[in-house]
C-alpha cells in the first residue's frame, strides 16, 4: 500500500515537474522545490490520514489483531460485575428455603394423633362386668304392681284398685282382702283368658263390709299356674273405714322384690344340690323362703335366709343359697322365693317364682 502511494507522489511529482520546465525555469524551479520540500508533511499528513483508515476498515485486522486485544480486556472487565446479579439470584434464593420451613408447622398435624388416646376410655368397659358380679343390673316392675291404693292407705267401700298386671297360666287374676283375724272380708276372680301372656292395666272397683268403724287389713293380688302353683303374689297393707272419705297415698316400692340370677328359667338341675343366685329388697324383716315345689304342690326342697336390706345406691342385697332336694327321676319344679307377714295379719306378703327341672 505503502508503495503505491509513493509511486503515485513520483508521478504527481513528474507530472508537475514536466510542466513547470515547458513554462519556464524560474518557476519550474520554484515548483519543483515546492514539490520536494513538502514531501516530508505530506507523508506526515498522509499517515495521519492512514492511521484513521484502518479503524474504519476491518481489513487490516490481520496486522491489528495485537492491538485490539489490549483493549478488550475493558470489556471483559465489564462483564465481570454481570456474575454479580448472578450473585442476587442466590441471595433471593435464600429466603425460599425459609418459606419451605413452614411445612414444619405441619407437625402441628401430627398433635392430630392425641385423640388416639381416647382408646382408653374403651377400657372402662372392663368396669362394666363389675355389675354382674356385685348383681347390681336396673330390677324390673312387679309382675303385679299395684299403683292404687298406697301403703295405709284409708278407704271406704267401695274404693278403686288399680294395677299394671298379667295374668296367670290360668289366665284369672285374683284379688283378696283379708281382714285382721286372716278371714276373707272380699275377694274378686277376674277373668282374662283372652290376654294371658300380656300385660295391661287393671281398674276394678272392690265392695266390702266390716262391723267396726275400722279396721287393718290387707289387700292381696295372686296369679297361678295351671297346677294352682302361685306365679306371684304382690299386696299392700290398708286401713279399712266403715263410714268416711278416701285417704289415697301413692305407691312407693314398684321393682320386683325378689330376682334370680341362677339357675336360669327351664334349666335342668341334677346331683341333689340347688345353687341359687339372685338378689333380693326383702319386704319386712322375716326370713327369705326358698322352695321346690312339684306339680302336685308337694314341696322337694326348701331352705330359709336371712337377707339383709339394701344399703347406700343399690335396690336390691345379693343372695346365694344352697336347696338340698330329693327326687325319683326327672321332675318339673316351681322355685318360689317368698317372705311371710310380720303384722297380725298372716300369710305371704310377697312371691316370685319360675319354672326349672331337677334330675337325680
Amino acid at each position: 500500500m505503502d508503495l503505491r502511494r509513493m509511486v503515485g507522489r513520483w508521478a504527481v511529482g513528474a507530472l508537475l515537474l514536466g510542466t513547470a520546465a515547458l513554462g519556464g525555469c524560474a518557476p519550474a524551479q520554484e515548483l519543483l522545490a515546492y514539490i520536494i520540500s513538502p514531501t516530508p508533511t505530506v507523508t506526515a499528513t498522509a499517515t495521519v490520514t492512514e492511521t484513521a483508515t484502518p479503524t474504519a476498515t476491518p481489513s487490516p485486522s490481520p496486522t491489528d489483531t495485537p492491538v485490539p486485544p489490549t483493549d478488550t480486556p475493558i470489556p471483559t472487565d465489564t462483564l465481570t460485575p454481570s456474575p454479580q446479579p448472578s450473585e442476587t439470584v442466590t441471595v433471593t434464593d435464600g429466603p425460599s428455603p425459609t418459606p419451605t420451613r413452614s411445612p414444619t408447622f405441619t407437625r402441628t398435624a401430627t398433635r392430630t394423633r392425641w385423640p388416639t388416646l381416647t382408646k382408653a376410655p374403651t377400657r372402662t368397659r372392663t368396669i362394666t362386668k363389675t355389675p354382674t358380679v356385685t348383681f347390681t343390673p336396673t330390677p324390673p316392675y312387679e309382675t303385679l304392681r299395684i299403683t292404687r291404693p298406697g301403703l295405709f292407705s284409708k278407704v271406704s267401700s267401695p274404693f278403686r284398685v288399680e294395677a299394671m298386671i298379667k295374668p296367670g297360666d290360668d289366665g284369672y287374676v285374683n284379688l283378696r282382702l283379708i281382714g285382721e283375724d286372716a278371714r276373707t272380708v272380699s275377694e274378686a276372680v277376674l277373668d282374662y283368658r283372652a290376654l294371658i301372656n300380656r300385660r295391661f292395666w287393671l281398674s276394678h272397683m272392690m265392695t266390702f263390709d266390716i262391723s267396726a268403724a275400722a279396721e287393718t287389713a290387707r289387700l292381696e293380688m295372686r296369679i297361678n299356674d295351671t297346677f294352682g302353683r302361685a306365679i306371684s303374689i304382690s299386696s299392700v297393707d290398708l286401713i279399712l273405714l266403715k263410714v268416711g272419705d278416701n285417704e289415697i297415698t301413692p305407691s312407693v316400692l314398684d321393682l320386683e322384690p325378689y330376682l334370680f340370677r341362677y339357675p336360669y328359667r327351664d334349666q335342668e338341675i341334677k346331683g341333689g344340690t340347688l345353687l341359687v343366685l339372685g338378689l333380693a329388697r326383702p319386704v319386712n324383716a322375716k326370713p327369705v323362703i326358698l322352695e321346690l315345689i312339684d306339680e302336685s304342690g308337694r314341696v322337694v326342697g326348701s331352705k330359709e335366709i336371712t337377707v339383709e336390706a339394701p344399703t347406700g345406691d343399690l335396690s336390691h342385697t345379693p343372695f346365694q343359697a344352697d336347696i338340698p332336694y330329693q327326687v325319683d327321676g326327672r321332675t318339673p319344679v316351681r322355685l318360689s322365693i317368698r317372705q311371710e307377714s310380720d303384722q297380725r295379719i298372716p300369710g305371704t306378703v310377697a312371691l316370685s317364682s319360675m319354672l326349672i327341672v331337677l334330675e337325680p
